[in-house]
């Protein structure tokens, strides 16, 4: 039989090991019939400290962990995973690079990217970064008045780090629903534009991508004119994560009702989307329009 890997093992990135790292606290705490303010108390802080250790907002040192054994039993094997995550959750990664050119909170965003086995985009007005060519990310990042070249520069670069994940021998699969809107929208110019759907085209065509446009005429659903993001993760136990993003504004969405909403609000806008080769066919029409000026 093949032991279970640990929840150390299954940390494929820093992000992923500090939101395992704060699930197995809140699990070992409620094993051991504790309450949050239980644990408060004996490690002589707030309740609200360590609200935000399980829920992955805060960080957990070495030197909390040191303090928690104290209050919660764990044998051998539990602790050596846990201060291995606390040692993973720490690490440099390729994310970090960038933080200069990004809003705070968004190595948080990559990272759930990177770990994800499963990625689906409800997309209303553009083309998701994964999918992006570095010419519209040039157009839609320079069309921000003040932009410095080199600024936008490093933004293009980002987004081309970012998308090669789909290049990975185990990359994750991909679902992205896209209003006609998205489809219509020229950024920069038609020939920009050409190029952008023939890539997108591409990426459609390979295995792990499934790209299905929702036509204007179609029926309402619930998701109807909000974008976002739903990761899922190999783990079952580690929750799915929603990311909507508004203007100057991120929210994630780990709670599981929460969650649901956005899964059932996806489900009903892929009931009304144009089949994958419907939607295929549609994208390539647009190339022709915009290659022939029609």
């Amino acid at each position: 039989m093949v032991p279970a890997r640990s929840d150390a093992d299954r940390a494929t990135n820093a992000v992923l090991a500090r939101r395992r790292l704060a699930q197995g606290l809140r699990r070992y705490r409620q094993r051991a019939g504790l309450t949050i303010e239980d644990l408060a108390r004996g490690l002589e802080c707030s309740a609200a400290k360590v609200s935000r250790m399980e829920t992955g907002i805060s960080g957990i040192r070495i030197q909390d962990l040191t303090a928690i054994t104290h209050l919660i039993d764990f044998d051998e094997s539990e602790r050596r995973d846990l201060e291995e995550l606390v040692r993973r959750a720490r690490g440099r990664e390729w994310w970090q690079e960038f933080t200069d050119v990004v809003p705070p909170g968004s190595g948080t965003f990559f990272g759930l990217e990177d770990g994800a086995v499963t990625i689906e985009i409800h997309a209303t007005s553009l083309i998701p970064g994964l999918l992006q060519t570095a010419g519209y990310a040039r157009a839609l990042v320079g069309s921000v008045s003040g932009v410095a070249p080199e600024l936008l520069a490093r933004r293009v670069a980002l987004r081309q780090r970012r998308q090669r994940l789909l290049d990975r021998p185990d990359p994750p699969r991909l679902s992205v629903l896209m209003d006609e809107a998205v489809l219509r929208r020229t950024i920069g110019d038609g020939p920009l534009m050409a190029d952008q759907w023939e890539h997108v085209l591409r990426c459609a065509e390979s295995a792990g991508v499934v790209v299905q446009i929702i036509r204007s005429d179609a029926p309402v659903h619930p998701a109807e004119g909000v974008g976002f993001t739903l990761f899922s993760f190999e783990d079952q136990d580690l929750s799915p994560v929603v990311f909507a993003e508004a203007l100057g504004q991120q929210t994630f969405v780990d709670e599981p009702e929460p969650v649901r909403v956005y899964l059932d609000a996806l489900v009903s806008a892929r009931r009304v989307a144009q089949a994958p080769d419907i939607s295929l066919e549609m994208m390539s029409k647009r190339v022709t329009e915009l290659r022939t000026g029609g």
